[in-house]
């Protein structure tokens, strides 16, 4: 078996290169692996599924295509599109996993997560985090006009785009994730080995957890390349999709 992840790739009407970029993922390199997993983030935003616009129409139309040759996808929600729902799995035939899920590769335990809820250094964007997963908070919101949640997801993208971003200049540790942890998850799960995006910083990290080796395997965002996560039984890399 070998299993394929991506993450982070911001998909939107307004980045047609990326979407483009997906679709010739599904058609050719995607087409190699045993299953598909989605970590976070796949949409810039998602208010609901009665956002279909033609881009997210043609998305989600080549998800199901893609699922109906036989080849799993699975999904777990991120920060960005942490409203889709079983709506959204119908009409695309993806799996939604809970964040975070456990999964079986070739005998090791492997911990999934979007990864946004690791840094938890971000006091402020934590309290967000709980206050926007509240199941009544997010009944409210879907309850809106479609135009008025599309003018609230613009207005948080636009807060958003003015917070600092964690990069080699900007090295502040509230935007990466805590060791800490990432070794709480790790040993609640029982596992050594940990995949995860959000942080858009892709690495294999290598490290000892309780005497033992352990991963902390980061995903790379899609920008002018894609990026994926290749995992076999013989190899485990990051690759470009381009």
């Amino acid at each position: 078996m070998t299993a394929y992840f991506i993450s982070d790739l911001h998909l939107s009407a307004r980045h047609p290169e990326i979407s483009t970029l997906f679709l010739k993922f599904l058609e050719n390199d995607a087409k190699k692996a045993d299953a598909l997993y989605i970590l976070g983030d796949f949409f810039e935003a998602w208010v609901g599924i009665e956002e279909e616009d033609p881009h997210d129409i043609q998305i989600m139309a080549a998800l199901k295509a893609f699922s109906q040759t036989g080849i799993p996808v699975f999904f777990i929600r991120g920060n960005r599109d942490f409203l889709i729902d079983q709506a959204f799995a119908d009409k695309t035939h993806c799996q939604l996993l809970p964040d975070p899920t456990v999964i079986e590769l070739y005998g090791n335990r492997v911990v999934l997560t979007h990864g946004d809820q690791l840094c938890t250094l971000d006091i402020g964007y934590q309290r967000f985090r709980r206050f926007v997963r509240h199941p009544l908070i997010q009944k409210l919101f879907l309850s809106l006009p479609i135009r008025l949640r599309r003018k609230m997801a613009a207005l948080l993208r636009s807060n958003a785009s003015r917070r600092p971003v964690y990069s080699k200049r900007n090295p502040e540790p509230r935007f990466e994730v805590v060791q800490q942890d990432v070794y709480a998850i790790l040993r609640d799960n029982q596992s050594s080995i940990l995949i995860h995006g959000h942080t858009h910083r892709q690495n294999i990290h290598h490290f000892i957890l309780d005497d033992k080796p352990a991963k902390r395997i980061v995903l790379g965002d899609w920008g002018t390349t894609g990026n994926v996560l290749v995992y076999s039984q013989d190899s485990i890399t990051l690759q470009s999709v381009s």
